[in-house]
Order: structure tokens, then sequence, then C-alpha cells
């Protein structure tokens, strides 16, 4: 049950994101995207589960793992001035992967 009510979390933000994106004020879309809904779950079912501490962890992961994602905007933004958005984003996309696998490797080596 979990997992469905995630899913569904998910796809109401990916409606709200795309009826965002036809606004004037389509910006906003990207604010959306940072919507901690599924987190919001995922937390309050990790500390039924697993209890405080975990959550903290978690949370100490979730706010380093904020570099590949900024990492991801500027190289995006830096590369639409040259690539098509396709291209772009497989770019941007290669860099987040690069960073998240260094961060994920640090993370286990030294939690």
């Amino acid at each position: 049950m979990d997992l469905f009510i995630k899913c569904v979390m998910a796809v109401i933000i990916i409606v709200i994101v795309h009826y965002i994106s036809k606004t004037e004020n389509y910006y906003i879309a990207g604010l959306v995207l940072s919507f901690p809904g599924l987190s919001i779950l995922a937390y309050y079912f990790m500390y039924i589960e697993h209890g405080a501490s975990k959550v903290r962890e978690t949370i100490y992961f979730a706010i380093v793992s904020a570099i590949p994602f900024v990492s991801f905007l500027l190289v995006l933004n830096f590369v639409l001035k040259s690539y098509t958005i396709s291209k772009s984003i497989l770019i941007s996309s290669m860099v987040w992967l690069f960073l998240s696998s260094i961060l994920i490797l640090t993370w286990k080596n030294f939690s």
C-alpha cells in the first residue's frame, strides 16, 4: 500500500507540473518539482519502521544530495546554449549520475 500511495503522489505532482508549465507562470513548475510530497511519506513510514535516528541519517544524506541536483541544473543551463534539449538533458543527467555515484560510494565508506 505504501508504494501505491507514493505512486499516486508522484502522478499528482506530474499533473500539477504539466498544468503549471502551460501557464504564464511556467517557471513555478520548477518549484513544484522540489515539493517534498514523496519525502514526507517516506520519512513518516521510515520513522514508524526504523525510528528517528534513521530519519536523521536520511535527512543528512538528502541535504548532501542537493549537490548533484544543483550541478544538474547548472550544467543544463550551460549546455542549452549549444545543444538541443534532448542532448542537454542527456549531458546533464550524466553529470548527475556521476556525482550521485561518487556521493553514494563516499557515503557508504564513511557512514
